[in-house]
């Protein structure tokens, strides 16, 4: 029987361990923390169910959602965002929607700047792309100063891959800003969240927690564990940063985190009806934004779970949307063995979700 060995036990390592499972592979899963799921996974804090950032299911995928909520039930949810905006010392639509533009003092300016957009934005980085499609007002009220503390940038024209990828809608937001038009929005109905997918996906695979890797040896498609074991395979699935695979040889890729900071309060709801996030756009303070988690698991209690998020560089999360940085992970990407497959967000140094992986899986189990 054909052996592949996965590193990391996250959405993708899940996900490619079921793909080369239904095609006979025997697999083994090597994960270093306790639990599989990995960001996904739901966690309680004083018996409140949350994920390590809040992990709707947005897509347009069909294939993708019947893949999730067949296994998961799933439960539409209607969506706003809010923002305060300090100046004014009031909470708006985040992102920006058009009925609240007659709110701000800069009213007129901004009406002017929007009528002047280029039908086209050609700008090169996101200082320049996202000045032409909201205007000179808008990107430095709610884009600018958000962005460079969510990246850690010191100008946003460092920023500089992929810009018109990003934008799933239009940046000046028209009609229900409860709705996200011709895609799935939805949160598991169950309690634990996506927890039993993940037992789903691995099922028939040996899964090894608790197991570190300290040696890479790709070349061989030889793993060495802390306690000196060397697990051998016919290929390697990693999902792991590709620099970190081979040794940090190139140089190291730049990533951001966040650090995650809880809060019960005595209060059965604190958001207005609908809303789950609360950005903070201005620098004047260090969150980018308050998720209160009841709103997606519908979690019972006279309490209501708020969590603060602050970018930090402590932890690894998000792959930087900057060329050079692109471009060093290709050429890691590129240097890997026919053997060795780099799959998922930090493998693919790409910014893709829960969808994206489900179609990648199907895909790979195509091919396996």
């Amino acid at each position: 029987m054909k052996t592949a060995t996965v590193i990391g036990s996250g959405i993708s390592g899940c996900m490619y361990a079921w793909a080369l499972q239904q095609k006979g592979w025997d697999v083994t899963v090597i994960e270093k923390a306790p639990f599989t799921g990995g960001g996904l996974r739901t966690f309680f804090h004083a018996g409140h169910p949350f994920t390590w950032g809040p992990r709707h299911f947005l897509s347009p995928y069909p294939e993708a959602y019947k893949f999730l909520n067949d296994v998961i039930p799933m439960r539409d949810i209607k969506k706003i965002n809010i923002s305060f905006q300090e100046d004014v010392d009031d909470f708006f639509f985040y992102p920006p929607h058009e009925s609240d533009i007659s709110k701000l003092p800069e009213a007129a300016q901004i009406q002017q700047e929007l009528d002047a957009r280029p039908d086209v934005a050609e700008g090169d980085n996101y200082e320049d792309y996202y000045t032409q499609r909201v205007g000179k007002t808008i990107y430095e009220r709610y884009n600018k100063h958000f962005n460079m503390k969510a990246w850690a940038l010191e100008s946003n024209a460092e920023m500089d891959f992929g810009l018109a990828a990003t934008v799933k809608r239009n940046p000046i937001e028209t009609g229900d800003p409860h709705e996200f038009k011709d895609w799935y929005n939805c949160y598991p109905l169950e309690y634990e969240g996506y927890n039993r997918w993940f037992d789903f996906l691995l099922e028939g695979c040996k899964v090894r927690l608790n197991t570190e890797i300290v040696e890479f040896d790709i070349d061989n498609s030889v793993l060495v564990l802390s306690d000196g074991e060397r697990v051998k395979s016919d290929i390697i699935v990693s999902t792991i940063s590709p620099d970190t695979l081979m040794g940090n040889q190139y140089g190291e890729l730049r990533y951001m985190g966040r650090e995650c900071y809880f809060m019960v309060l005595p209060i059965e709801e604190i958001f207005p009806k609908d809303t789950y996030f609360l950005y903070y756009p201005s620098p004047g303070v260090k969150q980018t934004r308050i998720v209160e988690y009841k709103k997606f698991t519908q979690y019972e209690s006279p309490n209501t779970l708020l969590v603060m998020e602050v970018p930090s560089k402590a932890n690894k999360l998000y792959p930087m949307l900057i060329q050079k940085e692109v471009d060093l992970a290709q050429k890691y990407i590129d240097a890997l063995p026919d053997n060795i497959f780099s799959v998922g967000r930090m493998g693919t140094y790409r910014y893709i979700d829960i969808d994206d992986i489900i179609l990648a899986g199907f895909e790979f189990k195509k091919e396996m």
